[in-house]
């Protein structure tokens, strides 16, 4: 990459950063107060499925009690969301997959237009019903499932007519076989009861933070396709072009891997479980290859061929243990890598050129792939600028990319590296 063009790429990068830590900032603040009410409290709940649960006239005496509260401050582990609570896992159900019902009364206020405000975090989709008829939700729960990431949703309710309550039923359904602790299943938060003029107002403020929370997933992509497309083109004329090829593949797999989380929570386009496996036994096994690969061109020896035929078959474990949901086997394949990864960081330092931006660089991606592993060192690995979650993952990558574009150095520079190294040799 030219000087000129890295130039461009740096503060294109740090525009991007500027513009990541607006969206954050506003969506890190407060909700606005207004006229609206959480309906935390007690639930009943009653767990699988049956239609009739939604008719309001349904006896529920004998459904459990569940008491959905909140405490001050509590936010998800992930994008911040405030409100978090634990699921039916923690509330005497510890092996519920599928699905689930909640009701509950719900008092009305004399008068005015409401509007209600749909819980922002739920495992996995929901459906909401207001006196027994459905007002909406998210994802498809019918015998063809499509379940989606929990977003903000506003539903207009129908005139009370002079009502002084309204039965409020939830069927939720949680994604058997994607891997849950003891917090998990159905809601993980309440809907919000709002005038309909404040309903909006607080539906935009939800929305800021849900785009604040994926940001950083869309601006990491867009520079790193940006990257790997320079990497791509300008490969024949660098110091290491097999180093350049790889490391396109690896900038697009990545992307991919880092976009589909934010297409996921913001769109329909993508289901949890098409997610959950496309990331599992493509893009994650792909990624870390194409890095591994990358990095051994890099270095000198004679044993590249041997270290990337071995990093070939970590990879074939990583996707039939993720096909088969054999994590032993997943393991065994990030573990190969892992060791790989050091071995190669030896060859560097022992012999390899650029030594200090090649390890520096080399290190900020390792964190990256194998945060995993770190977090059960006891490393953190998310924090929360403006009440937001940003994950060390993220920081690696951002860190990681204007190092990269200055390790594809034109090959005249790096040759002249080389004669400058050369003549100062004693």
């Amino acid at each position: 990459m030219s000087q000129r063009l890295r130039f461009w790429f740096c503060s294109l990068s740090l525009a991007m950063l500027l513009s990541v830590i607006a969206t954050l900032a506003i969506g890190g603040r407060p909700d606005p107060i207004g006229p609206a009410r959480v309906l935390d409290g007690t639930w009943r709940f009653h767990p699988g499925d049956d239609p009739r649960w939604a008719d309001s006239r349904t006896d529920d005496r004998n459904w459990d009690r569940i008491d959905l509260v909140s405490l001050p401050g509590n936010h998800d582990f992930d994008v911040g969301l405030p409100g978090y609570l634990a699921g039916w896992h923690a509330h005497g159900h510890p092996g519920l997959e599928g699905y689930g019902w909640y009701r509950r009364r719900v008092a009305l206020p004399a008068q005015g237009d409401l509007t209600l405000l749909g819980p922002t975090m739920v495992d996995d989709g929901y459906e909401m019903f207001w006196n027994g008829k459905p007002i909406g939700g998210i994802g498809r729960l019918d015998h063809d499932q499509k379940v989606v990431g929990a977003r903000p949703f506003l539903v207009r309710l129908p005139p009370s007519a002079g009502e002084r309550s309204a039965l409020l039923a939830i069927r939720t359904f949680m994604q058997p076989g994607l891997g849950r602790d003891d917090q998990s299943g159905g809601l993980r938060s309440v809907p919000t009861l709002a005038a309909a003029s404040f309903g909006d107002i607080l539906h935009r403020a939800q929305w800021h933070r849900t785009i604040a929370g994926y940001i950083v997933e869309i601006a990491l992509p867009i520079m790193m396709f940006l990257l790997a497309g320079i990497a791509l083109v300008a490969a024949p004329s660098t110091a290491r072009p097999g180093f350049a090829r790889w490391l396109s593949i690896a900038l697009v797999a990545t992307a991919c891997l880092r976009l589909g989380n934010a297409v996921s929570a913001w769109t329909d386009l993508i289901d949890i479980s098409t997610l959950d496996r496309q990331n599992a036994i493509l893009l994650s096994p792909l990624a870390m290859l194409a890095w591994m690969a990358a990095w051994n061109d890099w270095a000198d020896g004679r044993d590249r061929r041997v270290v990337l035929l071995t990093g070939i078959a970590a990879w074939a474990a990583r996707v039939v243990g993720a096909a088969i949901h054999a994590d032993a086997l997943v393991t065994v394949g990030r573990t190969v890598f892992a060791v790989l990864f050091a071995m190669i960081a030896a060859r560097i330092k022992a012999r390899g050129e650029r030594r200090l931006l090649a390890l520096a660089t080399m290190a900020v991606i390792a964190v990256a792939l194998f945060i995993t592993e770190l977090s059960r060192l006891g490393v953190p690995t998310i924090w929360f600028p403006f009440n937001i979650g940003v994950t060390l993952t993220q920081y690696a990558y951002a860190l990681a990319l204007p190092l990269l574009s200055f390790a594809l150095t034109p090959a005249t520079d790096d040759t002249h590296a080389q004669d400058m190294t050369i003549v100062s040799a004693p």
